[in-house]
């Protein structure tokens, strides 16, 4: 009783010197500042010609994201000769088509891209908004990291544990980049009413939003990786971007709402929480749904029934045949199979 009294006590203490050292941290004030509301929809205004681009900046942070993105595309290319699969290596190339669904996104959850205004630099128009050509490289290197460090885990069958260590390390990741980005400045910035601002500038519900929609794709490329391979490998391409739009509208539904309004900060701080949690059930539910794991059980992996020098887990046994290739109803089932630590 003495020991659970302690602990409230410590934990109301710690509360309490974080609201006085960290205000902004503990309470995200800044997530409800002064919006000007767009007179005819009433919605907030993105920031325009009053967020100039700063050339310089742009060239370099996209530089550096780029280098990322190749390092990324190196160490695909040798998970893809080393599990003898192309999917590694369009993993990390269908990243750079969620640039299209990020744009929309862009819209609904009020992320705004610097514009330069030059026909030579335009990628393409979207309700009136101009993307520039660095904008798909940036996302190539967001999802190239994010979601490729995730299907690389998988690969190696780690306790659902650490895939949920990992998603985490991939959350933080975007916190890092992104603060970076955003207090560089010129180059991209948050607007509207965004809610959980816990440190400067990055709204942390887009990370569980981020993390959880690109882990769609991840689970369902991982799922299916032996009829991926080969030519429709191709396929991945449009898979990363349909996932993402859809298991980011599914989780951010709620922040989209506030950010596009005027609620008071309790109801816009909820909303962002409930974006989070939402994301958080939407992981488990895919690990669940889709690879076949209980995101609850930490210390289990998957683990394919080795026979000889077949494989049962993939349907396959010594040269792929069973007797004449075929057992049952001439198909010889796979069945993942779960093992404890």
């Amino acid at each position: 009783m003495a020991s659970t009294t302690q602990k409230r006590l410590s934990l109301g203490a710690a509360v309490l010197a974080l609201c006085a050292l960290a205000p902004n941290m503990a309470l995200a004030q800044t997530a409800h500042s002064k919006v000007v509301l767009e007179e005819t929809f009433r919605t907030p205004a993105p920031p325009n010609e009053a967020f100039p681009q700063n050339a310089d900046h742009v060239f370099i942070s996209t530089t550096v994201m780029f280098i990322l993105a190749l390092i990324f595309s190196v160490i695909s290319h040798v998970d893809s000769r080393r599990f003898n699969s192309t999917v590694p290596r369009a993993m990390v190339l269908g990243a750079a088509f969620c640039v299209v669904p990020e744009a929309i996104d862009n819209y609904l959850a009020g992320c705004y891209w610097s514009q330069s205004h030059d026909p030579n630099k335009l990628l393409f128009f979207l309700m009136g908004r101009e993307f520039d050509y660095y904008v798909a490289i940036m996302w190539w290197a967001f999802g190239a990291i994010l979601a490729y460090l995730l299907y690389a885990v998988l690969l190696r069958e780690v306790k659902t544990g650490t895939l949920w260590i990992c998603l985490g390390l991939s959350g933080v990741a975007d916190i890092i980049i992104e603060e970076i980005l955003l207090g560089y400045g010129g180059i991209y910035t948050y607007f509207g009413h965004q809610p959980l601002v816990l440190i400067m500038r990055f709204p942390w519900w887009w990370l569980f939003s981020n993390v959880s929609s690109l882990f769609l794709s991840v689970s369902i490329a991982y799922r299916y990786r032996e009829w991926f391979n080969g030519w429709k490998s191709v396929f991945i391409l449009a898979l990363m971007p349909s996932c993402y739009i859809g298991a980011f509208t599914l989780s951010a539904m709620p922040t989209i709402f506030v950010i596009q309004g005027d609620f008071s900060p309790l109801v816009t701080q909820l909303a962002g929480i409930l974006s989070s949690v939402i994301s958080i059930i939407q992981a488990g539910a895919m690990m669940h749904l889709i690879l076949g794991r209980d995101p609850l059980a930490f210390s289990e992996a998957p683990q394919a029934m080795k026979l000889g020098n077949g494989t049962l887990g993939n349907g396959t046994l010594g040269n792929g045949k069973l007797g004449n290739g075929k057992l049952g109803n001439g198909v010889l089932h796979a069945t993942p199979a779960v093992r404890k630590a």
